[in-house]
């Protein structure tokens, strides 16, 4: 076992005045001068001293004999050259809080301990150091407002930095002590590095009764951190564990606390997960986001000439670190991708996690949550649980990709200890906002840290996407990174990964998204071909833009690139959507609709790798081709499907532009025309094709009477000609009636929720786009579908079915699109989209 060298650094020469507070802040640490925010009198204790209060710390404490370890250390720190006398600053006027052991605790300290220590004479100056300023806030409180935060907000409170520095204990690391990953390699060719746990300032932990009760923390709660080592009572204090004894022993600068036993600083999360003996297997996959961090101050004030020479600290690669940023830069200045960054950075002594008030203030109010397995758990895991699967695919842990290492490690991560006690275990909720299922009997131990608790469990929690339909995106992410990316970015993770419901998801590979035909061109004299591509150093998708010719599926060069929010985002959501079916591709239907509101038609679903296919209404359209599903995964929310040829792609063929192409369309098509309808700007946006105006956004059917029908109706006087209609209106007579039947019959054939024979049974009444005037809501009609046919009830009573004789006839598809800006032709994005079913009937619905 190796032994980690510390030395101490002068406090002289670190020693900051009170206006050096914007410093702390940024993260440069201070010895003295922290001032709080709240305190315990109207005095000042540094200019001064109350009537009537009692002498001074250091008095009090070399007078009453009890104390003279305590004593001593004082002593011993303020003769050591080049540090400050705190002999003098404790006996004089000042602002300390101190907690602080008998000699009768420090003897039962010398014979048990973690620091391998059996006497006094045994102390380093680092460890003294560590026993003074540990124990000691530089202000002057009474022990119930430390439960008090900002504006005296009561009962809050359960952090508070100490007085101990970083710099009272430095580790002089040599390169065997330094954490096996790529990025401290540079460092293992010298002899020792000077390398921080972390350059934050040191919290001390306590609990007390007003806080417990505003955040309903029972005693039960709180003897189960302890692991029930404790008997807590009402109104008992603890302080980094220990039982407070003796309050608010008043002096003339500050206050003294009396505490059960010796109180030392406790390390954080990860350096208690590091030197736990049974959690060795955890920490070497934590280690793996562990990077060395360098710092010119700190190496200023080791003295080093920075920065050919350098002090570093160590941190974790997360979304959530110091000062509440995103730390995903190596020494080399690389990007870490997102998918590798653990939740939040669990060696940060001054982690926070709220955001509402100052930093200071979220520090106090709470801390975080490591769950950590044991090495038995994690190996009964691999070798025999749900990690199996792990094991087959990687055979070893150092196998498993960063991106899936982290996907287990954040599901173990939680922000607010105050929500995960056990009187609290049944609201906990894992990274994908399903329940965690956590038990008391799931934790085998419990280790308080300076910034979080680390519940040692003996089993593993493994997120929901290791079971869910995201499970092979995540594992095969260098095949799938574009989706990868697409769902993360666009929050679609949490979806996928909900276990109350069952996705078909359809994934492209890396060679299927060069195949992306752009909506954005359905409008341009060519057709255009995204091709998606991942940059590795920027960490994003980008997209190499080319001509493309549908009828000899020819590509041309690049002629562009896009990038960026505006420019790929929104094309990347629509792809997703496209390719995610709520619900059960195999149930034995033929159609599904995505979330996306486009249709697909999934064939030989039995056959599985061996024969099944899919086609989005562009294949069905405008290809004539299906993709073939290479490989599927089957998970417990649904199955995974692989596409390796072309992603699923929405047609480019309108309503109108689908009816002007079929002849047996062509009375509807007129009347259509003469309703006014059809736009080809649309509020102030411009429309990739003639677009229905009545669309919003969502999924339709257009039913269609057939063209002697509608001439039945004209003939006999039900329903005006559009051209007679026309000649009126040049004519200057009044049309105003004939105008309004026209287009209410025209609409109550536009039926909101596309219906695709084929596709789920339904029996329902839906809304149509015509308004009821006198009651102000959309007309219905009663529908009834199933696999063979579709019938239609309309308010007068008639029943029409779908004529299904002809395969064009029915089942048309059609998509129309709304893009920003004037020109169709400059279409760079998609403002929206509505999806729409075509079927003719057998006669038309009548409302009159």
């Amino acid at each position: 076992m190796t032994t980690t060298k510390y030395f101490s650094l002068m406090r002289s020469t670190v020693s900051f005045s009170r206006k050096s507070r914007a410093w702390l802040y940024a993260g440069v640490l201070a010895i003295t001068g922290m001032t709080s925010l709240s305190s315990c009198s109207e005095y000042d204790l540094d200019e001064e001293t109350p009537d009537n209060w009692g002498s001074s710390i250091y008095s009090y404490l070399a007078e009453h004999g009890q104390y003279r370890n305590m004593v001593s250390i004082i002593n011993d720190i303020s003769s050591t050259p080049g540090e400050l006398d705190y002999k003098t600053i404790l006996s004089k006027t000042g602002s300390k809080t101190l907690f602080v052991a008998n000699d009768d605790a420090f003897d039962r300290f010398f014979k048990n301990n973690s620091w391998g220590v059996s006497s006094y004479k045994d102390l380093s100056l680092a460890q003294k150091k560590m026993l003074l300023f540990g124990s000691m806030i530089n202000n002057s409180f009474q022990l119930n407002y430390l439960c008090n935060t900002e504006g005296n907000v009561k009962g809050v409170a359960m952090r508070r930095l100490s007085g101990l520095s970083v710099y009272d204990s430095i580790p002089r690391l040599t390169p065997d002590q330094l954490p096996e990953n790529i990025y401290w390699q540079h460092l293992k060719d010298q002899p020792f590095v000077y390398c921080f746990k972390d350059l934050t300032r040191i919290p001390m932990i306590y609990f007390m009764q007003s806080f417990l009760d505003n955040n309903k923390i029972t005693d039960d709660d709180y003897n189960f951190l302890y692991n029930y080592k404790t008997a807590r009572q009402p109104g008992e204090t603890s302080i980094n564990g220990m039982k407070v004894v003796e309050e608010d022993i008043r002096c003339s600068n500050g206050f003294i606390n009396r505490t059960e036993e010796v109180m030392t600083p406790l390390n954080n999360m990860a350096e208690i997960v590091a030197t736990h003996p049974e959690t060795t297997q955890w920490s070497k996959l934590l280690e793996r986001f562990s990077a060395p961090d360098s710092s010119e101050s700190a190496s200023t004030k080791l003295g080093l000439n920075w920065p050919t020479e350098k002090a570093y600290q160590k941190r974790y690669f997360s979304e959530w670190s110091q000062n509440g940023f995103t730390f995903n830069t190596t020494a080399g200045g690389s990007i870490i991708d997102p998918s590798c960054l653990l939740t939040f950075d669990p060696g940060w002594n001054e982690f926070y996690s709220g955001t509402h008030t100052s930093p200071d203030v979220e520090l106090q109010r709470n801390m975080a949550l490591l769950m950590a397995p044991t090495d038995q758990a994690l190996d009964e895991y691999w070798n025999n649980g749900e990690g199996k699967i792990l094991k087959e695919r990687y055979q070893t842990w150092e196998n498993v990709p960063d991106n899936v290492v982290a996907e287990l490690i954040n599901n173990n991560m939680q922000k607010y200890l105050t929500s995960c006690v056990p009187s609290k275990f049944g609201t906990m909720l894992n990274s994908s906002n399903d329940p965690l299922n956590i038990q008391k009997s799931d934790v085998k131990e419990v280790v308080l840290g300076n910034n979080g608790a680390v519940y040692l469990t003996n089993k593993v929690f493994a997120p929901t996407s290791f079971i869910s339909v995201l499970f092979p995106v995540i594992t095969f992410i260098d095949n799938y990174r574009i989706m990868e990316y697409a769902l993360k970015n666009r929050r679609y993770d949490a979806l996928l990964n909900s276990l109350t419901s069952t996705y078909s998801l359809f994934v492209p590979s890396s060679n299927a998204v060069l195949q992306y035909v752009d909506p954005c061109s359905y409008a341009k004299p060519e057709l255009e071909m995204l091709r998606f591509h991942w940059d590795y150093n920027a960490k994003e998708p980008y997209a190499s833009v080319h001509k493309y010719d549908p009828l000899s599926m020819t590509v041309g060069d690049s002629i562009d690139v896009k990038r960026g929010y505006w420019g790929l985002q929104w094309r990347l959501e629509y792809l997703l959507r496209d390719h995610i079916v709520v619900g059960d591709v195999t149930d034995g239907h033929e159609y599904y609709r995505t979330l996306g509101n486009s249709i697909i038609r999934v064939n030989n679903a039995d056959k599985g790798e061996n024969g099944m296919t899919v086609e989005g209404t562009y294949q069905m359209n405008d290809e004539m081709s299906q993709i073939s599903i290479s490989k599927v995964y089957q998970q417990e929310n649904g199955n995974t499907y692989i596409l390796d040829s072309e992603p699923i792609l929405g047609t480019r063929q309108s309503v109108k532009k689908i009816i002007d192409a079929t002849p047996e369309f062509e009375e509807f098509g007129r009347l259509l025309e003469a309703t006014g309808l059809i736009e080809n700007n649309y509020k102030e946006k411009t429309c990739g094709d003639n677009y229905i105006n009545a669309f919003n956004s969502y999924q339709y059917t257009v039913y269609i009477p057939t063209n002697e029908s509608i001439r039945e109706l004209i003939n006999s006087g039900q329903l005006i000609d559009p051209d007679v209609m026309e000649q009126m209106k040049e004519s200057g007579a009044d049309i105003s009636a004939d105008s309004l039947r026209l287009v209410n019959f025209v609409k109550y054939h536009l039926q909101d929720y596309a219906l695709v024979i084929g596709a789920e049974n339904t029996s329902s009444d839906y809304e149509t786009a015509m308004i009821d005037q006198s009651t102000g809501g959309f007309v219905r009609l009663n529908v009834t579908a199933d696999s063979n046919n579709i019938t239609i009830k309309d308010k007068r009573g008639n029943v029409r079915h779908v004529l299904t004789n002809d395969e064009f006839l029915y089942n048309r598809f059609a998509r129309e699109y709304i893009y920003p800006g004037k020109n169709a032709a400059d279409a760079g994005d998609i403002e929206t989209n509505s999806s729409a079913v075509i079927h003719q009937i057998d006669g038309p619905l009548i409302f009159w």
